[in-house]
């Protein structure tokens, strides 16, 4: 494929025979330019350079509660500094008011309004008047057109700019600015880190108060079914067994003492007949003692769980006393030896019976008490289940509470100790690096920019007008435009010889 050439001589022709059509409106186009920028308004642009300087206590010590997002937060100041207050304070303070110059129209406005009143659509009394002081809500506006903020190096330091008319003018609003932005940016840290605390104080408040209720209806869950928990069971199995084996040993020794009573009724009957002689009739004070016994051992074990204020530790302490006073009683009965049938102790006999009788009674008595108590730890055992179930739920509230108020409080730690770093400036900071100072030349008109577009916009039309006008014309200057009007081939083509004059 063979890539089609383009032929720059016919261009070159048409331009050296335009060349006027050219030439005269670039050179208009530069003087426009020119008077353009000689006549627009000059403006001086002041910058100053601040660096945010980092957190001098590590972040590892205190992290910090205020966003790390440079932008964002100047996004935050710069809505503050260029609220309209602020502005209005700017604008009295520095006086930032148009000049004579800037009210009165330009040179190019003046061309404007003269071509309206020439072509009759503006009236010519109109384009006289003089413009009206702007009121301060447009000084405002133009105020803060004029302010530029510019992030640089890695959001490490940013620039914030102003454009005026005054160089001195200029550079004191800057660095006015600058301090503002500063003055700010530690309110801002240090309104954040205060509200942060309240709010973390507040959230604190109300935990610690849910919590309090949960451990309220922990502490009555447990005291209204003490002796059913969980952790009671194995010592609620341990009693169990032990009350079913004095019951068992009560059982028994209930069977001896009847069947002593039985066989003291019957030597009372064959004494009384005269059956017997010199036979000896000793008390039975089978069992107490390793009842006793047992009980002391019962009573140690719920001691190494329980206070002594227990009940049920209470009650044991009870079945001890009464067992040592039947001790103490039979001790001090002496044996009654009958040895004269002829002269019966029907009398001691009776007593030996009623001893028996009573302790038979006691017996009894415990039996029931025994039998109570086991249907009291058979039924704390029985609901040892479906409590464990009820506090595991309540403890598993409790400890999520608990949980969430202790990381809360951390927190609240923290930001109290971030709040304290805030107010002491230890925090990120701003820092003025370089300070606006007076530009020596001013920020626009650019010359080079104005010059370089008069240049391509006069070079545009020239070129616009050079190829319209050759177009228009009908003359026939090369062979191909020859051959193409006549329908012919040129045979020979002479160029143009100027002649001499002699």
């Amino acid at each position: 494929m063979q890539i089609p050439k383009i032929k720059l001589r016919p261009y070159l022709d048409i331009a050296l025979r335009r060349k006027w059509w050219v030439v005269l409106p670039l050179f208009l186009s530069i003087i426009a330019g020119g008077v353009h920028f000689y006549q627009s308004p000059r403006s001086y642009k002041a910058t100053t350079l601040i660096l945010v300087e980092a957190q001098r206590v590590p972040r590892d010590f205190v992290p910090s509660t205020v966003p790390e997002d440079l932008q964002n937060r100047l996004q935050t100041i710069s809505q503050q500094v260029n609220s309209r207050t602020n502005l209005e304070d700017i604008v009295e303070r520095f006086e930032l008011y148009p000049s004579r110059e800037d009210l009165s129209p330009t040179f190019l406005t003046k061309i404007k309004r003269r071509l309206l009143v020439m072509t009759g659509l503006r009236e010519a009394s109109a384009w006289q008047e003089q413009p009206d002081a702007p009121s301060m809500q447009q000084l405002v506006q133009n105020v803060r057109n004029r302010i530029e903020i510019n992030l640089r190096a890695r959001n490490q330091a940013f620039e914030i700019s102003f454009e005026w008319n005054d160089p001195q003018t200029a550079s004191r609003v800057a660095n006015a600015l600058a301090s503002q932005f500063i003055d700010q940016n530690l309110r801002l840290r240090e309104d954040r880190a205060m509200g942060t605390t309240r709010f973390l104080d507040t959230e604190v408040r109300r935990l610690q108060q849910q919590l309090q209720e949960r451990e309220i209806a922990l502490e009555n869950f447990k005291r209204d079914n003490m002796g059913s928990l969980p952790s009671q069971l194995s010592s609620n199995l341990s009693i169990l067994n032990q009350l079913k084996d004095e019951l068992g040993r009560t059982e028994e020794r209930t069977e001896q003492t009847r069947q002593q009573i039985s066989l003291l009724r019957s030597q009372a009957q064959m004494q009384s007949q005269d059956l017997f002689a010199g036979f000896d009739l000793f008390a039975f004070s089978g069992g107490i003692n390793s009842e006793i016994d047992e009980l002391e051992q019962v009573i140690k074990q719920m001691l190494s769980r329980y206070t002594e204020q227990h009940p049920e530790v209470r009650a044991l302490k009870r079945r001890l006393a009464q067992l040592e006073k039947e001790q103490q009683a039979e001790e001090d009965l002496e044996p009654v030896v009958a040895h004269n049938p002829v002269n019966p102790g029907q009398d001691m006999m009776q007593v030996q019976l009623d001893q028996m009788q009573m302790r038979l009674e006691n017996y009894e008595k415990r039996m029931r008490e025994l039998h109570s108590q086991i249907r009291i730890y058979e039924t704390r055992v029985e609901r040892t289940s479906e409590v464990e179930l009820e506090l595991r739920n309540l403890e598993r509230d409790y400890s999520a509470v608990n949980d969430r108020f202790q990381g809360l409080l951390r927190r609240k730690l923290d930001a109290e100790l971030a709040e304290q770093m805030e107010r002491r400036q230890q925090g990120e900071q701003f820092r003025v690096v370089d300070p606006a100072i007076p530009p020596d030349r001013p920020f626009r008109p650019d010359r080079n920019r104005i010059m370089m577009m008069a240049v391509v916009f006069g070079l545009g039309v020239g070129c616009g007008l050079g190829y319209l006008r050759e177009v228009l014309d009908s003359g026939l200057y090369t062979p191909d435009e020859v051959e193409q009007a006549l329908k012919s081939e040129v045979i020979v083509s002479l160029p143009y010889v100027k002649k001499k004059q002699v």
